[in-house]
C-alpha cells in the first residue's frame, strides 16, 4: 500500500490524529528521552574515568605502603635551632667548632668560610661548609647540625663527585653577637 492509497482510505480527521500523534511522539523523544541519553552517556564516561583513577589508585597502595612504613622508620628531625648565638669573637673558631661536630661521624670538613659582608641587622651571618663523607654520616651530620644552637636556617644544600669522592657543600646562617 502506498502513501496515496492509505490517504485515499481514511479519512482526514484520521490522518490529522496520526499526525498529531506523531508530532506528540516525536516532541516526548525529543524532550525526554534524548536528553536522558546523553546524561547517561555523561554518567558512563565519568563513571570509566573513575574506574581508571581507582585501578591507578589499587596499583599504587603497595608504593604508598612501604612509604609510609619508611616514613615511620625515619628520625624525626624537629625544629632548626636558632635559640644561642655565636659570640663575634668566636667565629674564627667556626672551623675547629664544626670539626667537633663532624667528626664522631665520620665527615670531613675541607673548608668553612663565614661571609663577613653577609652580616645582616638581626645579627646573622652566612656560612658556607664544605665536607666530605659517606651519605649516611652526612646524614647523622646535618641532623646533628640541625640541633646546633646558633643555625638559623640552611639556606643551600649541593652535592659534587670530586677528586676525594662525593662532595656536599651548605650554605647555612648562624646567629652572631
Amino acid at each position: 500500500m502506498t502513501l496515496a492509497e492509505i490517504k485515499a482510505a481514511l479519512p482526514a480527521r484520521t490522518l490529522i490524529t496520526l499526525a498529531v500523534g506523531a508530532a506528540v511522539a516525536l516532541g516526548f523523544v525529543a524532550v525526554f528521552l534524548i536528553p536522558e541519553y546523553r546524561t547517561v552517556e555523561s554518567l558512563t564516561a565519568q563513571v570509566a574515568d573513575m574506574q581508571l583513577v581507582l585501578d591507578q589508585r589499587r596499583q599504587l597502595e603497595p608504593v604508598v605502603k612501604a612509604l609510609a612504613e619508611a616514613r615511620s622508620r625515619v628520625q624525626a628531625v624537629g625544629t632548626v635551632s636558632g635559640q644561642s648565638t655565636v659570640p663575634v669573637a668566636e667565629v674564627g673558631r667556626l672551623t675547629q667548632i664544626f670539626d667537633e661536630l663532624a667528626e664522631p661521624l665520620g665527615v670531613r670538613l675541607t673548608s668553612v668560610a663565614p661571609d663577613a659582608a653577609s652580616v645582616t641587622k638581626d645579627g646573622l651571618l652566612a656560612v658556607r661548609l664544605t665536607f666530605l663523607g659517606q651519605a649516611e654520616a652526612v646524614r647523622r651530620f646535618m641532623l646533628t647540625l640541625g640541633a646546633f644552637g646558633p643555625l638559623v636556617k640552611v639556606e643551600s644544600a649541593t652535592t659534587v663527585f670530586g677528586r676525594e669522592g662525593r662532595e656536599y657543600t651548605l650554605k647555612c646562617w648562624l646567629a652572631v653577637k
